[in-house]
């Protein structure tokens, strides 16, 4: 809506927000479009559907649903919708624009592969950031999955709570969305973020196949299969799917938790086959093998299984380096042996594939994916990417993804040969932020510097903690720390208290400046010279990168501390994953002359580049 859109004339509000019309209707509340006067813009209200309360139930209910609305109003995602308000018996939500995954699904039945992953992989990413703050969702369906106009899906339907079971009125209203359920979720109300996993991987399998796992012509049929019955393989209903997506489902859909996968982009990188899960019996023969050498671009996490079945996978699993030949040698090498020690099916088809297959023309992968790729200046389309005939000789490779580090590279094809894969690690730049107050017109100052008045529309914030200060003559100022993720959107609204009568108030534009003290972060200026390297070389040109005639620069930041020592390595601008590793890995082994203000040694933000070969 224009900033010159009438207000509609109106009785019904839900505090100071004006409807506009009802768009939609669930098991527990409804939702309306409406119109925020302070703030000028449309929005979305949620509210509780009241004619399903007793008044026994009523006020734990409410109780319950302020709560986990609040909460999910601390998530600030660029793939969740943002909370902005929190009523008594209602909640106010960004108005978003576009089409549900439901809504597509039922329109087309079958996702490409491509393409779902498109959807999954930022979905995958919103839950993930969810449960580490602390949020389960437990409604993953494709209904709460809007696909906005551009492409990116947003999830929806965070902070609705659930009523007990002995909460439901005599109705006989069903609630929640049963196909969707974990097991556990049906059985208890006490569940963990896996419920949501679950529920994600159901989600997953009905995109790529067109059919949910649990079926039945009733609700009580549907629920027993979910409790007691095991998934069909999705190839049986899609053959088109990579083999080993009936054994990823298989984990994905687990009964029990713990055999779940443990994240939901750990999910989604099974199913771009990232995740190779190796017989234990190959671990040691292929840890050796890869001990001799480092060749080539394949990346990959050497899994161990329980005696139950599940992974053991550490946090950060050590990382080691396989090339195809490697790979496919120490398969063969050790193959009769599998054969007689394993203890219990052929080894995953999707290790088969991939050891023997060799790329065709050049493969292009980026982390994310959807990063538009150009060719010697001509487009060539979205990551990941195979170019097939590509003439021998020089070319020059050029990656970007909105709100991520660009990449550029040059190559060379060498005839007659196949390139291994270029991949890319492509960071988050800067968080963009969204700064509001109740009254506007209040002045917002950054770690004591004043960015403007509210309503600050966009905002750009370094990486990490800031204080923020809000403050307007006749009003108390609110002060928050937030911690800024690069990429990550962060959404401020802060309501401002009268003043008493007998404050006087500090004025707004004029922060008190901090006393300056040793380790500060600071920025720098012409009086304050930017830190000196004094020891520590370049990244060595590696060896796989010179065998193809790489070449490109590496640009990183870091914040070099008052005792000279890097310390938060991002990448600005990359060139593979192969050139950017050895640069940070070299930038850490630095050591400086740090910067000094006022003949303090402080902590300040310093970039180095390093241009192959």
């Amino acid at each position: 809506m224009s900033k010159d859109t009438a207000v509609p004339d109106t009785a019904a509000r839900f505090g100071r927000y004006e409807i506009q019309q009802e768009i939609g209707e669930g098991a527990m509340g409804r939702v309306y479009k409406a119109w925020d006067p302070l703030v000028r813009r449309v929005v979305a209200i949620k509210t509780i559907r009241a004619e399903y309360l007793t008044h026994e139930t009523s006020q734990e209910y409410l109780r319950r649903f302020r709560r986990e609305a609040q909460a999910a109003g601390r998530l600030s995602h660029p793939n969740i919708v943002s909370i902005y308000d929190v009523g008594e018996d209602y909640f106010v939500m960004e108005f978003l624009e576009g089409v549900s995954l439901q809504a597509i699904l039922a329109h087309r039945a079958v996702l490409p592969l491509a393409e779902a992953m498109r959807i999954l992989t930022p979905v995958a990413e919103a839950i993930d950031y969810a449960h580490h703050a602390g949020v389960i969702h437990r409604d993953v369906k494709p209904a709460n999955i809007m696909i906005q106009p551009d492409g990116r899906p947003k999830l929806m339907d965070f902070g609705v709570a659930r009523l007990p079971t002995s909460a439901i009125t005599d109705s006989g209203q069903s609630f929640g969305s049963p196909s969707y359920m974990a097991p556990e979720l049906i059985a208890s109300d006490d569940v963990t973020p896996r419920a949501d996993l679950f529920s994600f991987g159901v989600v997953a399998y009905e995109a790529l196949t067109g059919k949910r796992p649990f079926q039945g012509d009733s609700i009580t049929a549907i629920i027993y299969r979910i409790v007691h019955e095991a998934a069909p393989p999705p190839r049986s209903y899609n053959d088109d799917l990579p083999p080993h997506h009936d054994e990823v489902f298989r984990r994905a859909l687990a009964k029990e938790p713990a055999n779940r996968f443990p994240t939901a982009q750990s999910l989604v990188a099974a199913l771009s086959g990232e995740e190779l899960i190796l017989p234990e019996e190959l671990l040691e023969p292929l840890a050796a093998a890869a001990a001799r050498g480092r060749s080539g671009e394949l990346t990959t996490h050497l899994l161990k299984r329980r005696p139950d079945g599940t992974i053991d996978e550490d946090e950060k699993p050590t990382r080691r380096w396989l090339s195809w030949a490697v790979l496919t040698a120490a398969l063969l090498v050790v193959g009769a042996e599998v054969v007689a020690l394993r203890k219990g099916g052929p080894l995953p088809v999707a290790v088969l594939r991939r050891a023997a297959a060799a790329p065709e023309g050049l493969r292009i992968e980026t982390r994310p994916p959807g990063a538009s790729v150009w060719m010697d200046g001509r487009p060539a389309g979205e990551t990941p990417l195979a170019i097939k005939d590509l003439r021998p000789g020089m070319h020059q490779l050029r990656l970007s993804l909105e709100g991520h580090a660009p990449a550029e590279l040059t190559f060379e094809m060498q005839e007659g040969t196949n390139a291994v894969p270029l991949s890319f690690v492509m960071p988050p730049l800067l968080a963009p932020a969204e700064i509001h107050s109740d009254p506007e017109a209040a002045t917002v100052t950054v770690d004591n510097r004043v960015i403007g008045l509210t309503p600050i529309q966009k905002l750009s914030l370094n990486p990490g903690p800031h204080e923020i200060r809000i403050e307007r003559a006749g009003f108390l100022p609110a002060v928050r720390q937030v911690d800024a993720h690069p990429g990550v959107k962060l959404l401020l609204q802060a309501r401002l208290d009268p003043a008493p009568p007998d404050l006087v108030p500090v004025p707004a534009a004029s922060p008190v400046a901090p006393p300056l003290t040793e380790g500060m972060l600071v920025e720098l200026d012409p009086s304050v010279p930017p830190p000196r390297r004094i020891s520590g070389e370049p990244a060595a040109y590696p060896k796989d990168a010179r065998r193809l005639h790489l070449q490109g620069t590496v640009e990183v930041e870091m914040i070099v501390d008052e005792r000279g020592v890097p310390h938060d390595v991002r990448l600005l601008r990359g060139a593979s994953a192969l050139l950017d590793e050895a640069v940070i890995e070299a930038v850490y082994k630095f050591r400086y002359e740090p910067a000094v203000k006022d003949g303090v040694r402080v902590r300040s933000r310093h970039t180095y580049s390093q241009k192959f070969p």
